[in-house]
C-alpha cells in the first residue's frame, strides 16, 4: 500500500529535479492512490505520538479538549480504517478532530476528511470515510455538541503546501486544465493521461461532472434523485462494473449504445460522438438550436446523424477544427481536447 509518508518523500525529490531542472510541470507531479488508511492520511502511526487533541467547530469558533487517553483510543479505533480519495472544494467547514502529534496539528473533518493538499487553486484533494465507519466515530461529534464547557479558538489544520494538480506538457492546454480544476470538473485521474485517446467511459465521467456542477448539485448521482430517479441500471452488458454515469447519460439521452446490448466503454470515443454528446448536455440546461453553416472540407465525411451536433459545437465555439479546415468527425479525441471543450460548454451553460 502507498503510504503518505511514501507520497511525502516522493514529493521532495520531485521537487529537487524541478529546481534543478527545467520541466514542463508547473505543480508538483505524483499519483495518488484511490484510496489509504486513515492513519496514512494523517501521517501518525503511534498513538503514542499524540499528546493532545480537541474537537472544533470552524463556524462556531469553539473547541472541547479530549483526554489523552480519548484521544489515543479514537485514533486506535480509526487507524486501519479506509478512506476514499475525493477533489472538495470546500473541506474546513463543520466540525473536526485535531490531534496533536510530532510537533504539528492534524485535522480529519467529519464532512469531508482529511485534506492532504491543494488540486489546482480552488480544490482540495481530501480523503474522506465512508458514512458506515464514520457512524462509530460520531459518538465525538455529539460530545461537541453536546458539551457546556466549550472554549473560545477553532483548532484547525488544512494542508497548502502540496499541490497535486498535474499539468500537460502542451501549453495550449495548460489554462484550460486549471479553469476545469477550479470548477470542479477535472477527474483526477485523467490527470495522468492528457496525451491519451479519451475512452467513452472517461469522457461520461468527465461530462457526468459538467452536469452536476452546472445543475449546482456535488455529484452526477444526486442530480439523477432530482431530475430521473427512477433510471434503469445495467443496460450494456459490456459495462458490469464501469461507471455508473452510462447508465445515467443513457437514461438522460445523451448516450447510446453500439448494436443494442453494448457500449463499448473502452473503445476511443469519435469526435463527432463527443459533438453529440456535448450538444446533449447543454440542453439540459439550454434551448438547442442553429442553422449555422459549417466549412470544413470534410463535411461529407460527417454522419447524418451528426451534422446538428457538428454545425452546433462549432457555432458556440466548443469545438473547431483540428487544422483549422478539417473536422475529422471520426477522428479519436485526446483527453486533454475533451477537457478543453467540456470547459468551454461550461462557460455556456454555467
Amino acid at each position: 500500500m502507498i503510504t503518505i509518508r511514501k507520497i511525502l518523500t516522493f514529493l521532495a525529490v520531485v521537487s529537487a529535479v524541478l529546481i534543478c531542472s527545467v520541466s514542463a510541470y508547473a505543480y508538483n507531479v505524483v499519483d495518488l492512490p484511490d484510496s489509504m488508511t486513515f492513519a496514512d492520511a494523517l501521517g501518525i502511526y503511534d498513538a503514542n505520538d499524540i499528546q493532545s487533541a480537541t474537537v472544533s467547530n470552524l463556524d462556531d469558533d469553539k473547541r472541547i479538549d479530549l483526554s489523552q487517553y480519548e484521544a489515543q483510543e479514537f485514533f486506535k479505533s480509526a487507524q486501519d480504517v479506509t478512506l476514499y480519495r475525493k477533489i472538495n472544494p470546500t473541506p474546513f467547514r463543520g466540525t473536526a478532530v485535531n490531534i496533536s502529534a510530532n510537533g504539528s496539528v492534524k485535522s480529519f473533518y467529519f464532512n469531508s476528511g482529511i485534506q492532504i493538499g491543494l488540486f489546482g487553486s480552488e480544490n482540495y484533494i481530501c480523503y474522506q470515510m465512508p458514512d458506515y465507519d464514520l457512524t462509530k466515530f460520531m459518538y465525538l461529534f455529539s460530545k461537541y455538541e453536546e458539551s457546556e464547557n466549550k472554549l473560545n479558538g477553532a483548532e484547525l489544520y488544512r494542508n497548502t503546501e502540496n499541490d497535486f494538480l498535474k499539468l500537460p506538457e502542451d501549453l495550449w492546454a495548460v489554462d484550460p486544465i486549471k479553469e476545469a480544476a477550479s470548477r470542479s470538473l477535472l477527474p483526477y485521474p485523467l490527470t495522468a493521461k492528457y496525451g491519451a485517446n479519451i475512452s467513452r467511459e472517461e469522457f461520461c465521467v468527465l461530462i457526468g461532472n459538467l452536469i452536476a456542477v452546472s445543475g449546482g448539485y456535488a455529484s452526477l448521482e444526486t442530480y439523477m434523485k432530482d431530475n430521473m430517479p427512477d433510471y434503469t441500471t445495467d443496460n450494456f452488458a459490456d459495462c458490469i462494473g464501469k461507471d455508473a454515469s452510462i447508465d445515467m447519460l443513457f437514461a438522460l439521452g445523451i448516450v447510446s449504445g453500439k448494436g443494442g446490448e453494448y457500449f463499448d466503454p473502452d473503445g476511443c470515443i469519435t469526435r463527432e460522438e463527443a459533438a453529440k454528446m456535448l450538444t446533449a448536455s447543454a440542453s439540459q440546461f439550454v434551448f438547442i438550436e442553429s442553422d449555422y453553416k459549417v466549412n470544413y472540407k470534410d463535411e461529407r465525411n460527417i454522419s447524418p446523424w451528426a451534422k446538428f451536433f457538428v454545425r452546433w459545437v462549432t457555432e458556440k465555439g466548443v469545438m473547431s477544427g483540428v487544422d483549422g479546415e478539417n473536422f475529422e468527425p471520426q477522428g479519436t479525441y485526446t483527453v486533454q481536447q475533451a477537457i478543453t471543450t467540456v470547459s468551454r460548454l461550461y462557460n455556456i451553460i454555467g
